[in-house]
């Protein structure tokens, strides 16, 4: 688990990991996916995104790629709720699905 108290960009050493907003920082933050031509991750990939913060949200943002929400169909950048987690898994070169308690 790696905690972030900035808006955050994922690099590759970032696959299979959890990263957190940790409880201590009250401010609303971004993490975002950056496309698969900048960063290749493997098809497979999992990133865990964990808010423990009790009242701010985190976007979970997407540049060029394509980023579904599991079930609603709906693509674009997520919103993860105070104490939400959510998981992202790439499923092709410029395709994710993402799914989690809290994420609209």
């Amino acid at each position: 688990i790696t905690d972030k108290s900035t808006d955050y960009t994922l690099v590759l050493g970032d696959a299979q990991t959890c990263i957190r907003h940790p409880g201590s920082d009250a401010n609303n933050r971004t993490f975002t996916i950056p496309a698969n031509a900048y960063v290749a991750y493997p098809v497979g990939t999992a990133i865990t995104f964990m808010n423990n913060a009790s009242a701010n949200t985190v976007t979970i943002a997407i540049t060029t790629d394509t980023l579904t929400l599991a079930v609603a169909g709906t693509t674009g950048s997520r919103t993860l709720a105070a104490h939400g987690v959510a998981t992202a898994i790439k499923i092709a070169s410029t395709a994710w699905f993402i799914s989690g308690a809290g994420l609209t």
